[in-house]
């Protein structure tokens, strides 16, 4: 292919979003889950947040340009929730 054909070509589109777990203590009820939720679903760059209260996880995908893990940790600190480890 020469240039004038690439130039035609989509490009893939560049995606900032990553999906992390992070582990919480003290997520012991129903309303514990609305909490966190909305706390960091409030969260500029936060597109989806779901607090699994069984496991103890947030999976939060965000857009790292927004926000990042150490911002998501502040927030649950400063809602009274303790997270404990980040995986994925």
């Amino acid at each position: 292919m020469d240039r004038t054909n690439t130039q035609s070509l989509e490009r893939p589109a560049l995606s900032f979003f990553e999906t992390h777990e992070i582990a919480i203590e003290g997520m012991t009820c129903d309303k514990c889950v609305e909490k966190i939720e909305k706390a960091l679903g409030d969260q500029e760059g936060v597109r989806e947040v779901i607090a699994d209260r069984g496991r103890g996880i947030a999976t939060v995908t965000f857009d790292t340009r927004k926000t990042d893990i150490p911002e998501l940790r502040d927030i649950l600190l400063r809602n009274g929730y303790k997270p404990t480890t980040t995986a994925s």
